[in-house]
Order: C-alpha cells, then sequence, then structure tokens
C-alpha cells in the first residue's frame, strides 16, 4: 500500500482506539507555579496531533471522488468540523522548546487546542455509540470479507488446475492528471471503455490466448488520473517469458488508447518488490503463492477503507470466475 492508504488504516485504527479508550485525558495539565502550566500530551493526543497535521489535506486532495470507509470517515469529518488543523497550527506557531504555558499568555492557544481536541473526541464518541453506525460496520466488514475470501479461493482454484503459472501485474494508465470536475467525468468514461476494449479482446487476441485468470482495480488520482492495476494468469506450460509478455500487453493498451496512456511492467522491475508474488509460479511454492495473495489482498485491502465512487455506481474491482473442483485423478502425478 502506498503511504496514504496506510494512513487510511491508520487512522481506522486511530478511531478504534478513541472507542476503546473513552476516558483518556488527552492531555494532563500541571500547575508549576508563578503563573506556569506544563501540559502533557497523551499518547492518543500526539497520535491525532501527528495524523490531522501530516496527512488531512493531503488524502483529502488525493481521494476527492471516494467514499472513506466509516471509522476513516467520522474521524476525517469532525476534524474538519472542529476545525483541528487550524488549532494545531496556532500551537505550532508558538515555536515552544518545553510544555511550558503562560497563564495570562501563550497558555489560552494550547487551551483552545485542548478544548477543540475534546470535542473533536466527544462528537466521535456520541455518533459512533448509535446503533446505525455500528451496523454500518458490520455491514461494510462483511462485504470486505467477502472479496477477500473470494480472492484467496480463485487463485486456489487456478493452482489446483494448472501446475505452473505466469503471473504478470501492470498498472495502466489513462492521459495524465484531471485538470477539471469535468475532466472526471470525461476521463472515467475513457479509461472504462478502453479497459473493456482490452478485456474484450483478450478473448480473441493470439498474445492472450494461455490466459487462465485476471484481477483488476480501478483507481484514481489527481496526479496519474485514472489507472487499473491488472493481474493476469496464464498457463505456464504455454509461456514462458514473463517480462516480455508483459511488456507486449503494455504495448496494446498503448494501441488501445491511442497512446495517451501510459503503463507500468511490475515484471520487468522485480528488484523493486520486496515480496515477489508475480513471474512463474509453481503450485508446490507456497512461499511465492503467499506473497502473490498479500498483492491481491492489497487491492482489497484499499478497496476497503476508500472507495471510488463512480458516475454510474459501476465496479472498481473484478476478478475471473472460481474455478470447478479439479476432477480426482488418484494415480496421475501433476505435471512438473
Amino acid at each position: 500500500m502506498n503511504t496514504l492508504s496506510k494512513q487510511l488504516s491508520h487512522i481506522g485504527q486511530l478511531t478504534q482506539t478513541i472507542i476503546s479508550q473513552p476516558n483518556d485525558p488527552l492531555y494532563s495539565v500541571i500547575n508549576k507555579g508563578n503563573g506556569m502550566l506544563e501540559v502533557k500530551p497523551t499518547k492518543l493526543a500526539k497520535a491525532i496531533e501527528n495524523v490531522v497535521e501530516q496527512y488531512l489535506y493531503e488524502i483529502l486532495e488525493e481521494f476527492p471522488i471516494y467514499e472513506f470507509h466509516p471509522f476513516v470517515s467520522v474521524f476525517i469529518r469532525n476534524a474538519i468540523d472542529c476545525n483541528l488543523i487550524s488549532a494545531i497550527n496556532d500551537q505550532r506557531a508558538l515555536m515552544k522548546s518545553s510544555n511550558i504555558y503562560q497563564v495570562d499568555g501563550d497558555y489560552q492557544v494550547m487551551l483552545d487546542l485542548i478544548m477543540s481536541m475534546k470535542t473533536f473526541i466527544q462528537q466521535i464518541l456520541d455518533y459512533t455509540s448509535h446503533s446505525e453506525f455500528k451496523e454500518l460496520i458490520c455491514n461494510v466488514h462483511r462485504a470486505s470479507k467477502k472479496n477477500h475470501d473470494g480472492m484467496m479461493r480463485y487463485i486456489d482454484s487456478l493452482f489446483e488446475h494448472y501446475s505452473r503459472l505466469v503471473v504478470i501485474r501492470l498498472d495502466l494508465y489513462e492521459d495524465g492528471p484531471i485538470m477539471s470536475q469535468s475532466d472526471i467525468q470525461k476521463k472515467y468514461w475513457q479509461a472504462k471503455h478502453d479497459f473493456r476494449h482490452l478485456l474484450n479482446n483478450a478473448r480473441m487476441y493470439s498474445l492472450f490466448d494461455a490466459r487462465v485468470g485476471y484481477i483488476w482495480s480501478l483507481e484514481y488520482g489527481p496526479e496519474r488520473g485514472f489507472h487499473y492495476h491488472l493481474v493476469l494468469f496464464f498457463d505456464g506450460s504455454q509461456v514462458r517469458d514473463d517480462v516480455y509478455l508483459a511488456r507486449e500487453i503494455g504495448e496494446y493498451w498503448l494501441y488501445i488508447t491511442k497512446s495517451r496512456g501510459d503503463y507500468w511492467n511490475c515484471n520487468a522491475n522485480k528488484e523493486k518488490y520486496g515480496q515477489l508474488g508475480i513471474g512463474t509460479i509453481h503450485y508446490s511454492d507456497l512461499e511465492k503463492i503467499n506473497c502473490l495473495k498479500q498483492a491481491a489482498a492489497y487491492l482489497v485491502k484499499v478497496d476497503h477503507y476508500v472507495r471510488m465512487l463512480t458516475a454510474d455506481n459501476g465496479r472498481t474491482f473484478g476478478r475471473g470466475e472460481i474455478l470447478p473442483p479439479r476432477t480426482s485423478t488418484v494415480g496421475r502425478p501433476r505435471a512438473a
């Protein structure tokens, strides 16, 4: 997951910590005498301050057409409503080298942050205590688990039928950054059309003759616009060179998009991946299969925390059909 996607996961966990620690004081204020007060933030307060200060605006800019997971949404909505970023910035502007404040001076700035933070926490606790919110969380997690479990079963079914798979991963881009709101609509439909064109042609183009499965997800970012993460599975008894095949498919994407688009060949850049779940994978290589599953689970996890809102309420994630159980062939070894 990229940095911002990880932060969404972190915010979701942080919201759950807030709910589980409703009596956290957030800040302790100690009278040091002579009109001086020492203010010490708790671990939870520091974590909230850091996320709001470092990532709040960036997340809002990066995900303008997304719906956040309920735990993430309630955090972001109330951080904005309580004007937390302004309160934090005002406190940071004091350039404090210690936690000591003057009662009739800069303590008022710190007090504004304390009160904003307490209101922020209380509003989260009030909203998440409702039965409607709890039901919403159950529904989201149920759908996410269904997608995850289906993905794992799908990969297992492929290896049950094929002793060796060549796994290719490509990132397919459309034509660059979004310049206006109307651009979002136009380029969404263009991206969807081009990708459907690719999948439809794969049924009859010889380049895809050995393809036996696929997984895809659609994402959007202001810098690169709409882009697809595509994982393709090929029968390893029919193809060998994954780098070449991935490049040919990427070039075919350029042909479909009339060179508006671009692509990233993950197979040609294996050194950039700590856990390798692409290339040729034998059904007995459990370590590589596990890496493949982790990479596939990433697609589900991102969709779990932030779901794209499309103009047609269309799908942003898909895979092939789970293959039926392999017919028992007692005594016949699997192909190497």
